[in-house]
């Protein structure tokens, strides 16, 4: 028989691993489907930066400094996801396999077509951050 302090040990671990397999699922979904080109709120970083300094009135001074902090926190950010990466690729990978057996062939056509738009709007979008912004 399990002691209580057992239980509650049990009960919290599982509810930690559903709370990180819920982000994991969440952020691959956003990374996937999250972007699509209908959706009108979708903004590269480089527009998103751009639009952030315009509406605050961002002298360049200000705007070199937020510029700054957002690299640093993207950084921060990657460290952090570093050891998840491969269980969410793994995830993501996962989840399109199975999307694509529920699609016909020209869904699937189509689909590979969304993800490739993606994949180059992610790439073109990273390469303008480090690059020049604009």
């Amino acid at each position: 028989m399990s002691t209580p302090r057992s239980t509650k040990s049990l009960a919290l671990a599982f509810i930690l691993g559903a709370l990180l397999v819920g982000g994991v699922l969440g952020f691959t979904a956003d990374r996937m489907f999250g972007h699509d080109e209908a959706c009108a709120s979708y903004y590269t970083r480089v527009e998103m930066r751009k639009r952030f300094a315009e509406k605050l009135g961002l002298s360049a001074e200000q705007r070199a400094q937020v510029e700054a902090i957002l690299d640093r926190k993207r950084a921060s950010l990657d460290s952090v996801m570093a050891p998840v990466k491969p269980q969410v690729q793994a995830v993501s990978d996962s989840t399109t396999k199975r999307i694509e057996a529920v699609l016909d062939a020209s869904q699937r056509e189509k689909f590979a077509r969304m993800r490739a738009d993606h994949d180059r709007r992610e790439r073109d979008d990273r390469a303008a951050v480090r690059g020049g912004r604009e």
